[in-house]
């Protein structure tokens, strides 16, 4: 027996130990099973391509929404800091270039008056106080 065999030394194959049974041999593939067919890939590249112009018109969407949104963000606050500088308080002796800011009577006392005041597109309003002269 050979030195590298599995057997410890001094023992023997016994006949009935040395059974062989047949394999059968599958080949792998032949050369026309294997990769992709002219229609898969199409497929493939078909729904890939889809997918890439939904994407795309979501990115398109989303920008035109930023830009309008930003828009009307800075619409609002022009119209915010013009209105608050129509209605701000000056006190009991009016400036020269004031002008009494017309709204509708809230209340009315002794010294002042307060006015409910709109802008001119009637999203803000507020209350102002004006001196009674």
């Amino acid at each position: 027996m050979a030195r590298n065999s599995i057997l410890p030394p001094g023992a023997r194959w016994k006949h009935e130990q040395m059974k062989f049974r047949a394999v059968k041999i599958v080949p792998q593939g032949t050369a026309e099973q294997m990769g992709f067919t002219l229609l898969e890939v199409l497929v493939a590249v078909l729904i890939l391509g889809l997918a890439y112009v939904a994407v795309l018109q979501n990115f398109s969407i989303s920008l035109k929404n930023i830009d309008k949104i930003g828009k009307t963000r800075q619409a609002v606050f022009d119209e915010l800091l013009t209105f608050s500088e129509d209605i701000k308080f000056t006190g009991a002796n009016q400036l020269e270039g004031d002008v009494e800011v017309q709204g509708t009577l809230f209340i009315e006392g002794a010294k002042y008056r307060l006015m409910e005041v709109t802008s001119n597109s009637g999203e803000l309003a507020t209350l102002k106080l004006q001196p009674i002269l």
